[in-house]
Order: structure tokens, then sequence, then C-alpha cells
């Protein structure tokens, strides 16, 4: 039986024991190459929250007999404080983007990872998102995280 919307953000404060002040589905990108994880990204009063859902490509379904390999137990999220985050950057605009360009809103976060003893400094990471252009989830984000 499937739980209702309210339910699962419900159970999600509970696990995650933080309010949920935006949320969106989305994708995330570790780096040029990476073909992307879709899930679930979330703003709470503390961070940006990404977790992605369970699932198997449907078009690889379509030539397997066997039931889809799709794990019980979902990967940690991906949580980035907004403490350390460093800028949020969307991406250059280009002259057709209109026509060429993701129909998703794309953007970038630059974030500390911790403190490095070989380098004597707090590297910094970054990944990039892809969401829905109609949702408010950037502005949102950037509202929260107290970046320009």
């Amino acid at each position: 039986m499937d739980k209702s919307v309210e339910e699962f953000w419900e159970e999600f404060e509970k696990e995650t024991g933080e309010k949920v002040l935006a949320k969106t589905m989305g994708q995330s990108f570790s780096s040029s190459n990476d073909r992307g994880d879709w899930g679930l990204l979330v703003v709470t009063p503390t961070c940006i929250r990404f977790r992605k859902t369970p699932g198997e490509n449907w078009f690889a379904t379509l030539f397997k007999t066997s039931r889809p390999k799709v794990p019980v137990k979902s990967e940690e999220d991906l949580v980035i404080p907004f403490s350390s985050i460093v800028s949020l950057v969307p991406p250059p605009r280009k002259f057709l983007d209109f026509l060429f360009g993701s129909p998703f809103f794309t953007f970038t976060v630059h974030y500390k990872t911790g403190f490095s003893e070989e380098l004597a400094e707090t590297p910094v990471s970054k990944i990039r998102f892809a969401v829905d252009p109609k949702s408010d989830f950037f502005v949102q984000l950037k509202q929260k995280a107290g970046l320009p």
C-alpha cells in the first residue's frame, strides 16, 4: 500500500529531524561526465539535502526478463550544511540556450568539505544540480543559505 504524500514528508521530517522548507525533484551531477542521479532535493533550516530515488533505468528493463534490481535501502543523503556553502552559481546564459539548452534549470553548489592537513586549508568541492525551471527552489535555497 502506498503512503500518502503528507505521510511521506512527515516521515522524512521525523527521520531527518528537520522541517522541510522547500522541495523539488532534481538531478545531481558529480562531474561533467556524470549522467546524473535523480532524487529529491530538499531545503531545511540548516542544509540542502539530496536523496537519491532508488530505481533502474526504464529502458534497460525493457530488455530484461528478471525483476529490476531496486535496492531495498536507499543510499545516505548528500547533506551540505549552509555554513559550508561558499557559493551558488547558475550557469552563464548563452545566445541560443532557449532552443538548445537543457529544459531544466541548473546550478552549481561550491562547498567546503573539511580541513586538509596536507594542504593546511579547507578544500572546496562542487556539485551541480538540475531542477524544474517552474519551481522557485533556487530562490528559496539562496534565501535560506543567506547568499546574494
